[in-house]
């Protein structure tokens, strides 16, 4: 057995023992709920007409020609599975029927044997009874009025199918769909009025009159004010909304070649910055909505998937952006918990930024709320979907580098500038091949990364019930060389059920996906910098130990990385109308992800002269997260006004475990894999958090004729990464709309169809950061301290029970303009937030045993900016469609206030009235052309550089966005995006990362330094290569001479899709297919040359997107090909 000792341990904290007996009812009484709905739904979908799908719900293929009634009825019968009963006295045996071969509905079909007779059918579920009409009729004066089925066929004005209308009974809570032929069947009575709706068409209101079948023609509409936007337990139209939401929808997320899909929000939504780590699959995503609102606090925002949160920790930090174990990582670094929810799956994604769409989430939506809609079944026909895919990646963009001459040049330059000679360790010049050329950068990530991908679903489902399952598969290589993949499985359910008559709904979504990615333990790119002469291999065949350790890129190979992630996510809603107008609705969830990673090190791998044992690192953790949110709904209408109000509670815990292991000592390196092979196993760390939230909320929303909105927030959120003194906080928020192009006032004014003014104005909590550092904290440090053998605790954190919630107040004021029948659609929204009692660590004397403590620091952090979204309909015509969206944001983000900043930690950090990404920086004012040395400048005077001599950088006014275009002619579709991002304050770490100057030791640079100073009297602003430092080299790596403009212009996306034409795939019962060619990250404008991509940013430790560039593999140029089809 290997002897195990404790290195570390993670975090002790005074919390008492957890009671697990009520989370264990609490899972047993879900688990029986979902175990008998699963039951109620394979009960339900074992048999087609047990399930109760109708005969306007089944399709078949049929056809009869001069055939008599008979022998028709027969046919069907066999055909269907229906049983159909009549007395053959009714028959005309003489009638002659024939019926071209097409798919119909069985209703459809017994439309057509029966014109001309005097027969009915009566529906009887698995029976079809035919009768007389005056029997009907007889029988309808003498039974009381019940509703009927409704059936038809949604058309546009051509005369093609709507699959996907929206079918509603006026003024009932009774709706279903038209499946993918455009027909429809609803419960309804003789009065009722349906209204006809989907996204494109103008809403159509129809009486029904009695009638029990007609058509329907939609006629096209160039407004979206329709389109459904989910909110916090509701939903709305864009119309009566009265937040700032922003929305993408499947059709947009599937012309993207993504795999996560929060990168397939990029440039699509105002006020949404994202940027991605690298470039390699599962890699980590950095959201950020409305600028850096924080210091300490987390900038993530509440991330909630079909009603779930999705809450993840590293420790007991908050990272739903980017999962990873302590002490394991690999090339990629951390990982994107998104990356394992499949794109194809998603139905929409909604992003709520202000205080009016945020409140209803209380502290956990203080930095914005991002709603993700997975697809769910559909009333109608059972519906089976493909889609397969095909795709290589490369990196399109290289920093260039100094070949070997260039290089040598400068590595001799500095050694005859410094007065010296080559010494023995200079082997570049002394034992390298003079003549030899890599270009690290081509052997590290030049290759292709190849990509699969498959996905398949099943759908459909009745007027009381539907279902959908999907199952894809994806594989992702890397540029790196060798075989390196990423693999992963997911597999989707979602189901419904309603009573009928729709009292009671069930739904049911569950989610399982499995990852395994194998990969390098370093990202290669880092080798860009080696010298080119250099070989990694001596000419024994052995490994070149001449570089430092961790250089020899061979080597690095042999490093590897396994990790495995399992993720589930479950939700469970249930809706029960205990009055016509008041409903309790309770939402379960469920979450569960898994992460098991190692990291393995041969000691081929490193120079054995400093570390000569195999090394594994094997890391488990666990992040188990439930919530509870059971509410009550009102709705009532009072003539032209209509209210809404909702009250409930949430009850949210997530835990999170993990323990990394330490092995050394391996007999053999076959056995790396295994912890228990290794002959000494360490606890390298462990740790244990758990997070509880409960809170109360309600809401109000009134309007007045759709014309005038209101409605109003509250919340009381209580956190337990609070002290007893503030764990509770209230919060809430106000909206308000005016739809002012319904008044008198404005029907002169022709070319604006709608007009719209909304304001909102609310305060938010933010609880994001750590859990316990209210409290005391202690953990063990090995055998650094002991009493009388014992490994000693050591403080670790001081007490501070007057932490308390750092707050934001949001203001919004916007503006919705639609002109020329809302074909040109303008969006402006001016926003406002402050943030103060900032969270932050505050520094102590070490005379008290810690360095710092968590406290709320005296100071205002200002988010100000507008947001801009313009949507046209250039062209609409039959054959001719082509719309154009375009999204910018401008952003500034100040530090307003901080009382006694000159006195505190911060001083050196930040400045009152600047940006919280401004940094301080020395200012480099040229190269002395004597001695070819960086000068900087000496700000008080006193002949020397040091810190005193720093300035505040600028960042000036940084902008982002987009621009879309979708032109359709016929069956053939492009889709394009651009996006674009202006900003001039990043560092770039390429130019110079090592304080030293130009060709001190053995490392290449980028061709800027050819431009360097070489002899006395040069003009330049690149130092000139040298073998002697100075300090003034450390200061000219951290001046503003790095400081440039980061800005560029992705062509981000590329889609051409062929729907191959209906007459084609008739034949083979095809519904719909698509063959298509994508590509993603296709071309880039930059204002920076070196650097391998100008949005990669360095995650560093501050909130936000990072601090500056660095080297990473960049996001890839893809180019894909794929079919999707359905039946």
């Amino acid at each position: 057995m290997p002897k195990v000792q404790l290195l570390q341990e993670g975090i002790v904290h005074p919390l008492p023992k957890e009671k697990t007996q009520p989370i264990l009812l609490f899972i047993m009484r879900v688990s029986v709920c979902v175990c008998l709905f699963f039951v109620m739904c394979f009960n339900l979908f074992a048999s087609k007409h047990a399930a109760g799908q109708s005969i306007r719900e089944t399709m078949i293929s049929f056809e009869v020609h001069d055939a008599n009634l008979k022998a028709s009825l027969e046919k069907l019968q066999e055909q269907s599975g229906f049983s159909i009963f009549y007395s053959s006295t009714l028959l005309n045996k003489d009638r002659k029927i024939t019926i071209s071969n097409g798919t119909r509905s069985v209703a459809q079909i017994l439309d057509l044997i029966l014109n001309g007779t005097n027969l009915v059918y009566v529906d009887k579920g698995a029976k079809i009874i035919l009768q007389e009409k005056k029997m009907i009729a007889a029988a309808r004066d003498t039974a009381a009025p019940q509703p009927a089925v409704v059936s038809g066929i949604v058309k546009d004005e051509t005369g093609e199918p709507i699959p996907g209308a929206t079918i509603r009974v006026k003024n009932a809570n009774k709706y279903t769909a038209a499946d993918q032929y455009g027909h429809y069947s609803i419960a309804a009575d003789d009065n009722s009025v349906l209204i006809f709706s989907i996204v494109g068409y103008a809403t159509l209101e129809v009486p029904v009159k009695g009638r029990r079948s007609f058509p329907v023609t939609m006629v096209r509409s160039f407004s979206s004010l329709n389109e459904v936007q989910v909110l916090g337990y509701s939903a709305t139209t864009k119309r009566n909304n009265t937040g700032a939401v922003s929305s993408i929808k499947a059709d947009q997320i599937a012309v993207q070649t993504v795999s996560n899909p929060l990168t397939a929000l990029q440039g699509h939504v105002a006020g949404m910055e994202i940027t991605q780590d690298n470039g390699l699959p599962g890699g980590g995503v950095r959201v950020r909505i409305r600028g850096n609102a924080s210091i300490l606090s987390g900038y993530l925002p509440l991330y909630v998937v079909d009603g779930v949160p999705f809450t993840l920790f590293n420790g007991s930090i908050p990272a739903s952006d980017a999962l990873n174990s302590y002490g394991i990582s690999g090339a990629s670094g951390s990982l994107s918990p998104f990356s394992m929810i499949a794109p194809e799956d998603i139905e929409r994604i909604d992003v709520l930024k202000d205080a009016d769409a945020t409140a209803i989430y209380g502290s956990k939506g203080a930095n914005g709320v991002v709603l993700i809609t997975t697809k769910k079944g559909s009333h109608g026909n059972t519906r089976i979907s493909a889609n397969v895919s095909h795709g290589i990646g490369q990196v399109s963009r290289f920093i260039p580098m100094l070949n070997t001459e260039q290089y040598l040049g400068m590595r001799k330059e500095a050694i005859t500038n410094a007065g010296t000679t080559p010494g023995a360790t200079d082997y570049d010049l002394t034992k390298w091949d003079q003549t030899a050329y890599t270009d690290w950068q081509k052997w590290a990530i030049g290759g292709k990364a190849k990509n699969t991908s498959a996905m398949a679903s099943i759908s459909g489902g009745n007027a009381q019930n539907t279902f959908l399952y999907s199952t894809s598969y994806r594989k992702e290589g890397t540029v790196f060389p060798g075989e390196n993949n990423t693999i992963t499985f997911s597999n989707r359910i979602n189901a419904s059920h309603s009573s009928k008559d729709n009292r009671f709904n069930i739904s049911l979504s569950a989610n399982y996906t499995y990852m395994k990615s194998d990969m390098p333990k370093t990202d290669l790119s880092s080798v860009y910098n080696l010298p080119p002469n250099y070989n990694p291999y001596n000419a024994d065949g052995t490994f070149n130990w001449d570089l430092p350790v961790g250089k020899n890129p061979a080597a690095l190979l042999l490093q590897k990385y396994t990790g495995q992630t399992y993720n589930m996510i479950t939700d469970l809603n249930l809706r029960y109308n205990i009055l016509k107008e008041l409903a309790i609705k309770v939402n379960l969830g469920f979450t569960q992800t898994n992460l098991e990673q190692q990291n393995i090190q041969p000691n081929r791998s490193v120079n054995s002269t400093a570390i000569s044992n195999n090394q594994l690192m094997d890391s488990k953790g666990k992040n188990d997260n439930w919530i509870a949110e059971p509410f009550l709904e009102y709705n009532k209408s009072f003539g032209d006004a209509h209210l809404q109000l909702i009250g409930g509670t949430t009850f949210q815990q997530t835990k999170a475990t993990s323990t990394t292991l330490r092995g050394t000592g391996f007999s053999s390196e076959a056995l790396l894999h295994a912890i228990s092979a290794a002959s000494s196993v360490i606890v390298y760390s462990y740790n244990y958090s758990l997070y509880k939230y409960a809170a109360g909320f309600g809401r109000f929303n009134f309007n007045y004729k759709e014309k005038y909105y209101m409605d109003g927030t509250f919340r009381r959120d209580g956190s337990s990464r609070f002290g007893v003194n503030n764990q509770f906080g209230s919060f809430g928020a106000l909206g308000a709309a005016w739809i002012f192009s319904q008044e008198d006032f404005m029907k002169d004014i022709k070319p604006v169809s709608f007009g719209k003014l909304r304001a909102s104005y609310g305060v938010t909590g933010n609880d994001q950061i750590a859990n316990y550092l209210y409290t005391p904290l202690y953990s063990t440090l090995g055998s650094t301290y002991s009493y009388m053998g014992t490994s000693a605790m050591v403080a670790n954190g001081i007490a501070n029970p007057d932490l308390k919630w750092e707050t934001t107040k949001k203001l919004d004021v916007a503006l919705e303009l639609g002109f020329l029948k809302d074909r040109i659609m303008l969006k402006a929204d001016y926003y406002q937030n402050r943030t103060t009692n900032m969270l932050a660590y505050i520094t102590t004397s070490m005379q008290i045993g810690v360095n710092s403590y968590s406290g709320n620091l005296p100071a205002t952090i200002q988010n100000k900016g507008w947001e801009f979204e313009l949507s046209t309909t250039n062209i609409a015509t039959k054959d001719v469609s082509w719309t154009t969206t375009l999204n910018m944001t401008i952003n500034q983000n100040k530090l307003l206030a901080f009382d006694n900043l000159e006195n505190s930690s911060y001083a050196t950090t930040y400045a009152i009235g600047k940006s919280l990404d401004a940094q301080y920086l020395y200012h480099f004012t040229g190269v002395d052309p004597t001695t070819g040395a960086p000068v900087l400048e000496d700000v008080n005077k006193d002949g020397s550089i040091n810190s005193a001599d720093r300035h505040m950088s600028n960042v000036g006014v940084p902008y982002y966005g987009g621009l879309t275009n979708s032109i359709s002619y016929k069956g053939l579709t492009l889709d394009f995006t651009f996006q674009f991002n202006h900003r001039n304050y990043y560092l770039n770490n390429t130019l110079n990362t090592y304080f030293y100057p130009f060709g001190y030791d053995m490392t290449n640079q980028s061709t800027a330094v050819l431009n360097r100073w070489h002899n006395a009297g040069d003009a330049s602003n690149y130092p000139g290569a040298s073998k002697n430092y100075s300090s003034n080299y450390y200061y000219y790596a951290t001046s503003d001479a790095n400081w440039g403009n980061a800005s560029y212009l992705k062509f981000k996306t590329l889609s051409l899709t062929y729907n191959l034409p209906g007459k084609w795939l008739s034949k083979a019962r095809i519904a719909n297919a698509s063959i298509y060619a994508r590509g993603q990250n296709l071309y880039t404008w930059a204002k920076q040359k070196y650097t391998l991509d100008p949005e990669t940013t360095q995650p560093g430790t501050f909130p936000g997107l990072g601090t500056g560039q660095y080297i990473a593999v960049p996001q890839l140029r893809t180019l894909t090909v794929g079919l999707n089809l359905s039946l």
